[in-house]
């Protein structure tokens, strides 16, 4: 086998251009001393790393697990559910969210009269138990990046929706970074957790293989919103004033950067405008028995 082989496209090499070739650090604090080794395929534009990994050890006191529903997760996991609602998800729906976390976003939805949702996340332990049956809607929201093989994982969810149930799928994009200048990617590459990286296109690519029917495709972040603070361009921005280093993004006197970054009150309230990066995200539909089928 090849040294360098894209699990979503299968192109192979073993000499890769030193223009697909990049290494950067992490944006934790126990990852940041580390130099991560990335390949971009020339093919198909998504970004590997190419590290070997332990993904139960990387995953232990992972900083994202201490998210909170905070002024920031309200706003954008608002626009998400606006995007679900849009497509029909209605309270009495039954709901996954595949890769939860530590659930912030069931806490949210609950917390909006949706009474019926479940979590599965391996590296949490609280959520380490696939729930059993299918689901009316399957959130795998900045999940698909995370693992080895985001194909199988989009496979694998679309076997968990009821018939006219709804799947969602969102991820990083991988088109515009620069594998010569990887600095200004490090929240977006998030190393070594993110380990494969797709376009927009391919991500339309991958949804057509599940033979869904598309319901909608966004371009923009979920986490792009008109709210003040709570868009991609103030959190990127915000994730540079400290240094891309995400523990002490999560820490309560991170805010304080906002009085010595003045300039970071301008994208708290006007950063939808001026986007710095997108992140895809699919809406499809499973079709409805055909007579005489079985659920």
């Amino acid at each position: 086998m090849s040294a360098y082989r894209c699990v979503i496209c299968h192109y192979e090499t073993d000499r890769p251009a030193p223009k697909e070739l990049g290494a950067c650090r992490g944006n934790t604090d126990r990852f940041r001393a580390r130099l991560h080794h990335l390949w971009k395929c020339p093919r198909c534009r998504s970004i590997h790393n190419v590290d070997p990994v332990d993904f139960k050890d990387i995953y232990t006191d992972y900083p994202l697990n201490k998210r909170r529903l905070d002024i920031y997760a309200r706003g954008t996991l608002g626009n998400l559910l606006r995007r679900l609602r849009r497509a029909g998800l209605t309270r009495q729906a039954s709901i996954l969210d595949y890769g939860c976390g530590n659930g912030v976003f069931i806490e949210y939805l609950k917390r909006n009269g949706y009474a019926q949702v479940a979590g599965y996340d391996p590296f949490v332990e609280a959520y380490a138990t696939m729930p059993q049956g299918r689901f009316d809607c399957v959130v795998v929201n900045d999940v698909i990046e995370h693992v080895a093989d985001p194909r199988e994982v989009i496979r694998a969810c679309a076997g968990l929706i009821s018939p006219n149930g709804l799947l969602y799928v969102g991820t990083p994009d991988s088109e515009p970074v620069d594998m010569a200048n990887l600095e200004p990617h490090l929240m977006r590459l998030h190393q070594p957790f993110h380990r494969v990286i797709i376009t927009e296109a391919t991500l339309g690519t991958l949804a057509k293989v599940t033979g869904f029917e598309l319901v909608r495709a966004y371009r923009r972040s979920y986490m792009d919103t008109w709210i003040p603070f709570s868009n991609y361009r103030f959190l990127d921005e915000f994730s540079r004033a400290l240094d891309h280093d995400l523990d002490r993004m999560l820490q309560p006197s991170a805010a304080k950067i906002l009085l010595r970054r003045p300039r970071l009150w301008f994208y708290a309230y006007f950063g939808y405008f001026l986007p710095s990066t997108f992140e895809p995200a699919v809406i499809l539909r499973r079709p409805a028995l055909a007579s005489g089928e079985h659920r």
